[in-house]
């Protein structure tokens, strides 16, 4: 696999820095600061605005800097730059479910998905920044964003089950309060879609729309 232009991935999540790497891309990792604005309530909708919101914040602190000053990440004069932006939300009946506050949210979020389907949704968005001899510095040339959706069955499971899960530490920094790439697989009798969706980002259909463009190709 060739990577004909430099990643930087837009998050601190560990789920999609190991994800990536699993891949085989080479990447750096730029955290967006950016303060998230939600405008939409549809699941899919949400989480497309705020992964363009992470995008864009990277892409416009890269489009400000002068190209001497990012020399050390790339050779402006032969590559581009692609940012990635991504965001996942936990969503019951339509309703989302993000992190939760304390313990008492969490239990709550998890006996509502006991017994139950819910959708885990993904959004992803990409714009490409390539040197421009006339300004002298980087500007946009082309950008894709795509969501992935999939359904998760979990088993049904009593308080005390959600309660010892709970205890683990680990549902506290989830969407849906619950992992499953971790202990919370536990929770879950099925999926139907893409598994990485649920961990956090959809790597297949990432790939696919890499390659489809060019910015990877295959001997």
């Amino acid at each position: 696999m060739n990577q004909n232009v430099v990643i930087i991935l837009a998050s601190g999540s560990p789920r999609r820095k190991d994800l990536l790497m699993q891949a085989g891309l080479e990447f750096e990792v730029v955290i967006s600061d950016v303060e998230e604005s939600v405008t939409k309530d549809i699941p899919e909708e949400v989480v497309i605005e705020l992964s363009e919101q992470k995008c864009r914040a990277v892409t416009d602190e890269f489009i400000r800097k002068t190209p001497k000053s990012i020399s050390d990440l790339i050779d402006v004069r032969k590559g581009g730059i692609l940012v990635i932006g991504a965001d996942t939300v936990v969503s019951m009946d339509k309703a989302i479910l993000g992190k939760p506050a304390d313990s008492k949210e969490a239990f709550k979020m998890l006996m509502n998905l006991s017994g139950k389907t819910h959708e885990v949704y993904t959004g992803v968005s990409c714009k490409i920044l390539q040197y421009n001899e006339y300004t002298e510095g980087l500007i946009e040339t082309d950008s894709f964003s795509f969501y992935s959706e999939t359904k998760v069955n979990m088993y049904p499971f009593n308080e005390y089950e959600a309660l010892d899960y709970i205890a683990t530490g680990e549902p506290m920094d989830k969407a849906g309060a619950y992992g499953i790439q971790g202990i919370g697989e536990r929770l879950v009798e099925s999926i139907s879609g893409d598994y990485n969706n649920v961990v956090g980002f959809p790597l297949s259909r990432f790939m696919k729309e890499l390659s489809e463009r060019e910015y990877i190709t295959y001997e």
